[in-house]
């Protein structure tokens, strides 16, 4: 990973990795349940730096820039972000096309390198790995989501799951070991697989495809799982079950969830929604509604053009 200067003297230092926190366990819950409902308490506010005493995130970047080319040509997709994602929670990013939420979301899963800055996955800082130790850790310690899916078609439903397992040779003779064939029962159970495992991708429709996904990035019990525009490829109601799947991950399952999103619909399954604009933080809301995403939205498109007019003058 590239080289990025130390952590400054005065940021938050890496936390001691803790267990999750717990999670209320909820029904199981199907498309028809719906986002968080209005609430005038829910308003919009500038990001914070995480309390020391608070349990710590399960990720957060420190100063973190990225730019690409150089010279007049630079772009500069990120500027000095700060930002903290708590353990067991369910956080989406939003912005518009261009602002840096999808080059935020690949530097804190480690699948790109920063220009400078940090990103800390609990207390472990990506930017000191080299290549090998990288390429662990998102095998063992992240989960992925990715719009396409990204499922091998020669493989059933159930390899495609347990892929991860044989990549990181935890197959054995026997197959996988009792405690984790407890867990792989409880996905599939939880996400209803149970009668879809011997099918191949071609058998399967879209929706279920992602639910296939969902649990191969849950099977690790990673630290984190990051979901890259889910429901991109998925119409409204398997949208909606992939969404409430995310969602029953966190509450029943103790899972960190990460996901991009340029739908307000979408975002509002979330516990949180972090606003990205012109490559920084640009605002936070809590518990929203599908409105308050959008109004909060419009009001960074109607702060750019008007900084946009003001600039041309």
């Amino acid at each position: 990973m590239t080289s990025t200067s130390p952590l400054p003297p005065d940021a938050p230092q890496p936390y001691p990795t803790s267990p999750r926190a717990d999670s209320s366990p909820t029904p199981s819950t199907h498309a028809t349940h719906q986002p968080h409902q209005s609430h005038p308490a829910h308003q919009s506010h500038p990001a914070h730096h995480a309390d020391p005493t608070s349990p710590a995130p399960a990720v957060r970047a420190v100063g973190l820039t990225k730019t690409y080319g150089t010279g007049g040509a630079a772009v500069h997709a990120l500027r000095g972000v700060d930002v903290a994602f708590k353990r067991g929670a369910f956080t989406a990013i939003m912005g518009a096309s261009g602002s840096g939420k999808s080059t935020l979301l690949h530097l804190l899963a480690g699948l790109d390198s920063a220009t400078d800055g940090h990103v800390l996955l609990g207390d472990t800082d990506l930017s000191t790995l080299d290549d090998q130790a990288l390429t662990l850790l998102r095998r063992e310690r992240v989960g992925f989501v990715f719009q396409a899916f990204n499922l091998l078609p020669m493989f059933t439903a159930e390899q495609n799951i347990t892929l991860p397992l044989e990549l990181a040779g935890r197959v054995g003779r026997g197959g996988i070991d009792a405690d984790t064939r407890a867990w792989f029962d409880r996905l599939v159970d939880v996400l209803g697989l149970r009668d879809r495992l011997g099918h191949h991708p071609s058998e399967l429709s879209g929706g279920q495809q992602q639910r296939v996904a969902i649990a191969r990035a849950l099977l690790t019990r990673p630290d984190v799982v990051f979901a890259d525009e889910p429901t991109g490829n998925l119409d409204s109601r398997s949208g909606a079950e992939v969404l409430e799947l995310l969602r029953t991950s966190v509450r029943e399952l103790g899972q960190t969830v990460v996901m991009v999103t340029h739908d307000a619909a979408a975002a509002a399954y979330a516990d949180r929604v972090v606003l990205v604009a012109d490559g920084r933080i640009a605002g936070d809301l809590e518990h929203p509604t599908p409105e308050q995403v959008t109004a909060a939205l419009d009001a960074l498109r109607t702060a750019s053009l008007a900084g946009s007019v003001v600039g041309a003058r």
